[in-house]
């Protein structure tokens, strides 16, 4: 189990605030890829500006005006998806997206902006419960849900925060939304002294792509709330979403998305060696300054 001290000195030799004077060579954050930026990127000075975008609210997936501070040194790896013409394939081609953030009682949302118009790609929005604790929100998770239980066989106690939406507006134009939101809940675990128990839930059809980041499941219990434990196994023969989810990838033809629509909202958590990958990458190129 790693405490907070384990991920400072992982990345003492690292700040995570720091001027960017050389060329960022850019990488996946979790596949190997063999694109690269086509020009290097400099910044040289650190600026922060208030402005107004339009924000795809998740509630109701309308659009809203909407306030957010964005420090100019924070970007991220995206990859827009562009047609070769020469192959018919569809290519990715990684770019530098701005991020901008948001905040709201104890959600905190880092948008996604594209470079010159600022319209918003994405988002992800973490949920810090410790900012919740005397609101009645705090007292119904703990009857309700298993997003502030305790693991210690997983190495999940105490403060924590849960990514309560990872949004791509458009997935038929880009990709790679998921592991930067990824990349971003743990450097906000950092920057706030928190030791990363990142603890989210999977449905709409998600549960496969949250999988192939690395995310599993809990293992339904017969103690649950929110699922009847009997049920799920009578209908799937098992009491682990892991087993179905790996399942339902390997039967998908290369290509097609994997369909996962017929099961629940399902709990899951970001296990420790996924956690040390990111640290790595954090050491190398943080997108929060």
């Amino acid at each position: 189990m790693f405490s907070i001290d384990d991920f400072n000195s992982l990345i003492q030799h690292t700040p995570l605030k720091k001027t960017i004077t050389k060329p960022l060579k850019v990488a996946n954050p979790i596949y190997d890829s063999k694109n690269t930026l086509t020009k290097d990127v400099f910044e040289k000075t650190t600026e922060i500006k208030e402005f107004i975008i339009s924000h795809i609210c998740p509630h109701s997936n309308t659009k809203q005006a909407l306030k957010v501070v964005q420090n100019s040194q924070d970007k991220g790896i995206l990859y827009r998806k562009v047609l070769n013409k020469e192959t018919g394939k569809i290519e990715k081609i990684p770019f530098e997206a701005n991020i901008a953030k948001s905040k709201d009682k104890w959600t905190v949302t880092y948008h996604f902006l594209e470079p010159e118009t600022k319209e918003e790609i994405g988002f992800v929005s973490i949920d810090d419960w410790r900012l919740a604790k005397g609101d009645p929100i705090y007292d119904f998770l703990i009857e309700n849900s298993r997003l502030i239980d305790d693991f210690p066989e997983l190495g999940i106690t105490g403060d924590r925060i849960s990514i309560n939406y990872l949004q791509n507006n458009n997935e038929q134009l880009y990709s790679g939304i998921g592991n930067l939101g990824d990349q971003i809940a743990i450097e906000y675990c950092l920057k706030e002294g928190i030791t990363p128990n990142i603890i989210s839930a999977a449905d709409l059809n998600s549960h496969a792509a949250h999988y192939k980041r690395g995310r599993r499941f809990f293992q339904i219990a017969k103690s649950d709330k929110d699922i009847d434990y009997y049920e799920f196994k009578k209908v799937y023969g098992t009491d682990d979403p892991n087993k179905i989810v790996e399942e339902r990838i390997k039967e998908t033809p290369k290509g097609q998305k994997v369909d996962t629509s017929d099961l629940c909202e399902i709990y899951m958590y970001m296990p420790q060696d996924v956690v040390e990958r990111y640290l790595r990458m954090i050491k190398e190129h943080p997108v929060l300054h």
